[in-house]
């Protein structure tokens, strides 16, 4: 084959190989921290697809997976935490990120962190646990509730702190509780909305817990 032919073929083939490997039409998952992206800022629902957003962390020990229920539906985010996987800061689990354009709206005021899980798997969670994490001395803590093996919602209320002078992340945790072996459970959707108007916070950040 002559040059003149051979290397604008090669070439050709190259580009249409490189064109496959990149899809540019496939479906990308979304990722990264949450933001309100032309949404209201000050209730936004994390669900489907979107719960793809959630980082492992780096605690180890933890493993997270975004399914489809065998009766089909909305895929949902599965955690499986193993006993020795212990650790205070959130953002060494599961946890979302959350951008400065939900940290604005949420700070100095009280809301809610409304989760919908259950319980699934060989060794199913009785319990998770949630923590708003704004900043070292503003966060919620582990705050626990019963898990069933039907979808309920739990709600944590949390007064947030005033942000410090440079905007960053806040972050939300969520875990199953896990006394021995490991424990499973799913996440269906998180929705963090502002449940008062911004005020002063207490001088300790509050939680109040509802079931």
């Amino acid at each position: 084959m002559r040059d003149r032919i051979f290397y604008p073929l090669a070439f050709a083939l190259a580009g249409a190989f490189v064109f496959m490997a990149l899809q540019p039409y496939a479906e990308r998952l979304p990722s990264g921290a949450v933001s309100g992206g032309g949404r209201n800022a000050e209730d936004v629902t994390i669900s489907g697809i979107e719960l793809n957003r959630f980082v492992v962390g780096e605690i180890g020990g933890v493993t997270m997976d975004i399914v489809t229920p065998s009766r089909g539906g909305e895929p949902v985010l599965k955690i499986d935490r193993q006993a020795t996987a212990v650790y205070e800061d959130p953002r060494l689990g599961p946890h979302l990120v959350l951008a400065e354009d939900l940290e604005y709206a949420m700070e100095s005021r009280p809301i809610e962190v409304i989760v919908e899980a259950r319980a699934s798997g060989e060794f199913p969670a009785s319990r998770m646990e949630i923590n708003y994490f704004s900043k070292v001395e503003g966060e919620s803590g582990w705050q626990g509730f019963e898990l069933t093996p039907d979808f309920q919602t739990h709600t944590l209320t949390f007064f947030t702190p005033k942000r410090g002078a440079d905007m960053g992340y806040d972050y939300l945790g969520i875990r199953p509780a896990a006394p021995d072996k490991h424990r499973e459970m799913e996440v269906r959707s998180v929705r963090i909305r502002a449940a008062g108007e911004k005020d002063t916070p207490p001088d300790t950040p509050g939680t109040d817990l509802l079931r």
